[in-house]
């Protein structure tokens, strides 16, 4: 099903300056570079996690489970540039106020720094033992925070990269952080439920709220609040003075993943993993509105300045725009988008094998953008070969070339023992007919069009 864009759906445009920075080992695709697809909203391979919004409304920045940030013209409903630049799947995005920076979080333990004047990477900011799950920036766009599984909250000077600040706790898995109170406050929830919040100045903490056990998954800062969304379904806005609960919005059966607060409106967004996105009414203290997006998570959501549009993304690897007043969908597919793929796999035991690669890695000649690259011609190819994509040292310099033989090989130690210092997730088979049921679907489903693959050689 081909996407529709509504004629009459525009954004006001306002100038933006720019700012010179110096590349620093990213890697851009413009426009015209981007993967064309029969769903111009669907850029990433595999879930889009975050997205975040400039403050003109002009752009916005989509983070995606396929290591890259894609830039959007808002008023086009257009890709600008997709950039790379991590070594793992992103988690989320947070965008100045003025537009002219971004900093990302990553399963690889960085910060990304990105001028998304010229789509550029400054830095990536290395210091955390675990993933990065959230990140934020001060309004003056001068710090960044950053929330790690490693039990540890950081914040960092943008123009020198340095570590300003970090609060520890071991026991704790930090997943989510925002400012307050123009940056002289720093909050932040992990994955027992717990909130804290500390003053910077001198590393104070200010006060702790103890958890119930469940996740927190999304956190922000409206006026004077501090809005939670939680596993356990629920949003909950506490005060910034002491802590307090001020109001609870609960009803939604599934996990909230996504969140986002419009105070110009009086609304809160939820998304849900079920697929579903909630309207709630900050003055009224109810739910006004439930959007049905396809099946699967929404993992992120941002409002407009006016906060008549909402920007979702989803675990189909799409953005999608709602009209908060109707809750029609103005714009992205209305069905769950199947990739080439998905349309690919059959029912025959390699192909049910193959689901947990497809994840990863396509396998038709379009070469959709994934975590991984394409699998299309794999068999005869050497490791590490396809133009663009940007693979671990381990892999690029290991000599191997694909076969039958090595995939199997590989399936059979796992990725970390085969090739030590890859960035595969791990995925041992140790079932020799799942292993030969596996390659072989792989061999059959990967072969060029025009011929058979080169047979290579095991090395």
């Amino acid at each position: 099903m081909r996407w529709q864009k509504n004629p009459e759906f525009r954004h006001p445009t306002k100038g933006s300056a720019g700012w010179a920075v110096v590349l620093a080992g990213a890697i851009v695709w413009t426009a015209s570079a981007m993967a064309e697809t029969d769903a111009p909203l669907v850029q990433h391979g595999g879930p889009a996690k975050a997205v975040a919004l400039t403050g003109d409304d002009r752009y916005a920045v989509t983070a995606g489970f396929d290591y890259s940030l894609v830039v959007w013209d808002l008023a086009r409903l257009a890709p600008l540039r997709r950039l790379l630049g991590h070594d793992a799947p992103l988690n989320d995005v947070a965008v100045s106020a003025d537009g002219r920076l971004a900093v990302s979080a990553s399963d690889d333990g960085t910060v990304g720094v990105w001028n998304l004047d010229q789509g550029t990477l400054r830095a990536r900011l290395r210091g955390h033992e675990a993933k990065v799950a959230a990140v934020a920036l001060s309004g003056d766009g001068k710090r960044a925070a950053s929330a790690g599984w490693d039990g540890t909250v950081r914040v960092w000077d943008l123009p020198s990269g340095r570590e300003l600040r970090r609060f520890r706790d071991p026991s704790r898995r930090f997943t989510t952080v925002a400012f307050a109170e123009n940056g002289r406050l720093l909050a932040a929830g992990d994955h027992t439920g717990a909130l804290r919040l500390w003053r910077l100045a001198d590393g104070v903490p200010l006060w702790e709220k103890k958890g119930n056990g469940f996740p927190i998954t999304r956190l922000l800062l409206l006026d004077d609040r501090l809005v939670t969304g939680s596993i356990d379904g629920t949003i909950r806005g506490h005060a910034v003075a002491g802590g307090d609960e001020l109001f609870r919005f609960e009803g939604q059966e599934k996990p909230v993943l996504g969140l986002a607060a419009s105070a110009t409106a009086g609304r809160l967004a939820s998304g849900t993993a079920a697929g579903t996105i909630y309207l709630w009414n900050l003055a009224e203290g109810r739910a006004e509105r439930v959007l049905r997006a396809p099946e699967g998570p929404v993992w992120g959501l941002a409002f407009a300045g006016d906060g008549r549009t909402l920007y979702s993304v989803h675990n189909d690897g799409a953005m999608r725009v709602w009209e908060v007043a109707s809750g029609a969908l103005l714009a992205g597919p209305p069905d769950l988008y199947r990739t080439a793929t998905d349309r690919l796999s059959g029912h025959d035991r390699g192909a049910k094998l193959f689901r947990t690669c497809s994840k990863c890695h396509s396998v038709t000649p379009d070469s959709e953008n994934k975590s991984g690259p394409t699998f299309y011609g794999l068999i005869g190819r050497r490791a590490g070969s396809v133009s663009g994509y940007p693979y671990s040292r381990a892999l690029a310099e290991s000599g191997i070339v694909w076969t039958e033989e090595t995939l199997a090989r590989l399936f059979e130690l796992g990725p970390e023992n085969y090739l030590p210092g890859t960035r595969m997730p791990f995925q041992r088979m140790p079932d020799p007919e799942d292993r030969a049921e596996l390659v072989a679907y792989i061999a059959r489903v990967t072969r060029p069009e025009n011929g058979p693959q080169q047979p290579g050689k095991r090395p």
